[in-house]
């Protein structure tokens, strides 16, 4: 059923001079994870990558824990607690598993983690500053990536290993009461994205424990832009009956690489696909999105999704009039909310023709509608939030032109994840980038190959170097 009820109650609130518009965003439907608040999503490369990965290891049910943000009040004291009065340790015996556990997990005055599943123990990094926006942004970044697990309890399960005594006496100390985990909002993410992150996920908390420690956090923050940017690339409102079977590519180059303007990585890469127009536009896109889920009951999904959920109902008369209504009311009330608080600089768009044949019609004009009647505050904001994102590792800027790139241990980790530690065919790993929506060109093709040859990881069966292959084990 199609709706405009979520519309009106979302949109117009009651006040004390009756029911008065309201710009709302992100009612219905979760798609990145930024708000139009900065102070709730700032995060940049001055918080590093270690809390994301705590916070996320903490989001799973069953698996109560408190970061151990002072390790003396979050950690020592309740192990001494635990040992006291569950194991019944004699004080020197417990002082003595307290210098060991000190010697092990707090090196130099940092926490230390020894096992994977002592990572929902790290704390959210705040960057030298307390500001509380940048603990906000860690959880709600955590918390998107959480919602792409499938099946949802695929950590638990993995993290269900054989430990040994001194990991489960630091475990059990450090579990908190049942029943404090808070209920995780759901992103719609892209399903390729999804499969593709639980899959990966799981085959790295199979490698040893070592492995698992140094790479957990590249890995989170790789799928999260990948997810993001191909959210981005794929939340055109024009393109509402093109299905999102695989990834966009986006061309890459190596850090170490120069770009010149001619490059496959400047000219068909991050600039092309998360340009100007998408960042822009990003803010007013999402909320048509959010608009046209609430219509249709909530979390539905993309354009695609939406479309084809209302292809099921038929285009009535009263259908066409609903939605000719919700296009004729945001149009003259968001116009008159901009009239009052926007200076005189802003340029108003010509008001559009209201009138719709068409489910996709109604997309596009709504999607108009959204896009065009948006403060610029909005849209710098966004670009802000996904920029910071980028930046901390796969996006730098050249030349005054964003170009993706990938450094040395990004790239050794994007390949032992494609080749699962399996010999493989040098051009077929080219084609496993693939599926993350990356391709590099011809230039860039060598410099991967001198890096290969430089490691010793390359392995060439004739002289022309047709038949090349590549073994790499983490």
């Amino acid at each position: 059923m199609i709706t405009s009820e979520i519309f009106y109650k979302e949109f117009y609130k009651e006040t004390g001079k009756g029911k008065e518009f309201h710009d709302s965003f992100r009612s219905s439907v979760l798609v990145l994870p930024f708000t139009s608040n900065p102070s709730t999503s700032n995060y940049d490369r001055t918080c590093g990558l270690r809390g994301v990965t705590g916070e996320f290891f903490r989001r799973t049910k069953d698996r109560q824990a408190k970061a151990i943000d002072d390790f003396e009040k979050n950690a020592i004291n309740p192990v001494k607690s635990y040992l006291e009065n569950v194991k019944h340790m004699k004080g020197k015996q417990i002082d003595d598993f307290i210098d060991i556990m000190t010697d092990i997990m707090y090196t130099d005055g940092v926490l230390t983690i020894i096992n994977p599943s002592f990572l929902k123990y790290i704390p959210l990094t705040v960057g030298g500053s307390k500001s509380k926006k940048y603990e906000h942004g860690q959880k709600t970044l955590a918390e998107y990536l959480s919602s792409m697990l499938q099946p949802k309890d695929l950590l638990i399960n993995l993290l269900s290993k054989q430990t040994n005594l001194f990991n489960d006496i630091i475990i059990n100390s450090l579990n908190a009461p049942a029943g404090q985990v808070a209920t995780d909002n759901e992103y719609v993410s892209i399903p390729f994205v999804r499969q593709s992150f639980s899959e990966d996920l799981k085959w790295l908390l199979e490698r040893e424990d070592s492995v698992v420690v140094k790479y957990i956090h590249i890995f989170l923050h790789f799928y999260l832009c990948f997810s993001i940017s191909q959210t981005i690339a794929n939340l055109d409102p024009r393109k509402y009956k093109q299905s999102i079977n695989e990834p966009v590519k986006m061309y890459y180059i190596l850090a170490t690489e120069h770009s010149s303007e001619s490059r496959d990585a400047v000219v068909d890469g991050w600039n092309k696909y998360v340009n100007k127009e998408a960042e822009e536009k990003l803010f007013g896109r999402i909320q048509a999105l959010d608009i046209i889920n609430g219509m249709l009951g909530g979390n539905i999904g993309l354009y695609n999704d939406v479309y084809n959920e209302m292809q099921k109902y038929d285009f009535t008369p009263d259908v066409k009039s609903m939605l000719e209504q919700v296009l004729f009311d945001y149009q003259r009330d968001k116009r008159e909310q901009l009239k009052s608080r926007e200076s005189a600089k802003f340029q108003f768009p010509d008001e559009i023709e209201i009138s719709v044949d068409s489910y996709g019609e109604f997309i596009e004009k709504l999607a108009t509608l959204c896009t065009t009647l948006q403060s610029k505050e909005y849209e710098s904001k966004m670009k802000i939030r996904i920029n910071n994102i980028m930046k901390i590792r796969l996006l730098s800027t050249r030349r005054g032109r964003e170009v993706l790139n990938l450094d040395d241990e990004m790239l050794f980790f994007l390949m032992a994840m494609i080749s699962k530690g399996k010999r493989m065919k040098l051009e077929d790993l080219y084609k496993g980038f693939v599926k993350y929506g990356i391709v590099f060109d011809f230039e860039t093709k060598n410099a991967i190959e001198n890096y290969l040859m430089k490691l010793n990881l390359l392995e060439r069966k004739s002289d022309s170097g047709e038949a090349q292959y590549v073994t790499i084990v983490l």
